[in-house]
């Protein structure tokens, strides 16, 4: 009777009686649904053409007024070779406007006997001329040492070593090529400016180097620039021709005639891999 007083109506009989509130929330019936008016289908207007909106349409002039001037994108495709014609052009006439002011047999700056000069490239920025004398001077006694500066005067990365005698400058050339100074393993040549006819550097089209001749350059082609002598030369010219990029003094890398370790002679350099095997 107690449960009855608390939780049931003790006028309703049943199980259901003495249950909770809360339990007796979950069989409530729910209420009735909302009676709705059936959905009337609305009378659609017939299909026809796009003719009745003719009229809305822009006409040709005003089409031509608002794009007749529009040009559409450049593919990247076409951009790129745009670009690299651009370039070209530019370069070949900066080179064209340089070529005349080459003279470098004229040149105040290049001091010193060109026989007895090797150039050292791939230096490190870092890398100052007590350095690179200092590592030179295994080969003989060095007469100086000068760095390539910019506009800025920051170095270029090379420098020319002018030896006493032109036979250290030979053993130099010989056995200092991929030498490591300051890390940078360096590469040597002879100077050519005054000692090969027509000779030209990279900036101004020639160079030994391959990346500027294309593709279609084969192995040991004579650099743009250079010309045969009329009388014995360094590489990239001459008659004594390598096979390292143009003539010169005979031998694989285009070294002076010879087996670079022979006598003097015609005063020529050989291959400089002769002893280093």
């Amino acid at each position: 009777r107690q449960g009855e007083a608390m939780y049931g109506n003790p006028n309703v009989s049943g199980a259901g009686n003495y249950l909770p509130p809360n339990i007796l929330a979950l069989f409530t019936p729910r209420p009735p649904l909302e009676y709705k008016r059936k959905l009337e289908k609305r009378k659609q207007p017939p299909y026809q053409g796009v003719a009745s909106f003719a009229d809305v349409f822009e006409t040709k002039e005003e089409y031509n007024e608002r794009f007749g001037n529009w040009v559409p994108p450049e593919e990247k495709k076409v951009k790129r070779a745009r670009i690299a014609k651009e370039r070209k052009e530019k370069g070949e006439a900066l080179i064209a406007e340089a070529l005349p002011n080459w003279r470098p047999n004229e040149d105040p700056n290049m001091t010193g006997e060109a026989y007895k000069t090797l150039f050292v490239a791939r230096l490190s920025y870092l890398t100052d001329e007590t350095k690179v004398k200092r590592e030179m001077e295994a080969y003989g006694p060095v007469k100086k040492v000068n760095f390539v500066y910019d506009k800025d005067d920051k170095p270029r990365g090379y420098c020319f070593v002018e030896f006493e005698h032109e036979r250290d400058m030979r053993t130099a050339y010989k056995h200092a090529d991929g030498k490591k100074i300051d890390g940078r393993r360096i590469l040597v040549d002879v100077e050519r400016g005054r000692t090969v006819k027509n000779w030209l550097p990279r900036r101004l089209g020639g160079g030994l180097g391959s990346t500027r001749t294309g593709a279609a350059a084969q192995p040991g082609a004579r650099p743009a620039g250079s010309a045969p002598l009329d009388k014995p030369g360094f590489r990239g010219g001459g008659s004594r021709m390598g096979d390292r990029g143009g003539g010169g003094y005979g031998g694989d890398r285009g070294g002076r005639g010879g087996d670079r370790g022979g006598p003097r002679g015609d005063r020529g350099y050989g291959d400089r891999g002769g002893d280093r095997g």
